[in-house]
Formats: C-alpha cells, structure tokens, sequence
C-alpha cells in the first residue's frame, strides 16, 4: 500500500512512544469538517496504521536504516 520513495528512509525515533506518531490535525469546524470525517473512516476501514506498522517493521529490520 505504501512504500519509501527513492532516495528517503526509514529512520526510528528515538525516545517513548506515547501515542500515534503519524495523525490528522483539524481545527474546530462547525460544522466538522466531512473530508476529514471520511478521510478517517476511509483510514479506519483500510487499516491503514496496520499497513503503516508493517511497513516501519519491513524497513527498520534491515532494509531502510
């Protein structure tokens, strides 16, 4: 689903994690905003933070740093 553009890598952070390192910021719309509510639900659906894990553990095991 996703991959490392040519000339970028992977690179682990350094410290705790206390929570997504990857988000979507939106500020306080009223009404909410629908692109980012269906870009959420679209995220959700796909499990994308699954295919983003393996992804980091694909390249931090040898291949990206």
């Amino acid at each position: 689903m996703f991959d490392v553009p040519d000339g970028m890598r992977v690179v682990p952070l350094d410290g705790p994690a206390h929570g997504p390192r990857v988000g979507l910021v939106t500020g306080p719309d009223d009404p909410p905003s629908v692109l980012a509510g269906a870009l959420l639900t679209v995220a959700r659906e796909a499990d994308v933070r699954q295919a983003l894990d393996e992804l980091l553990r694909t390249y931090l095991d040898g291949h990206g740093c």
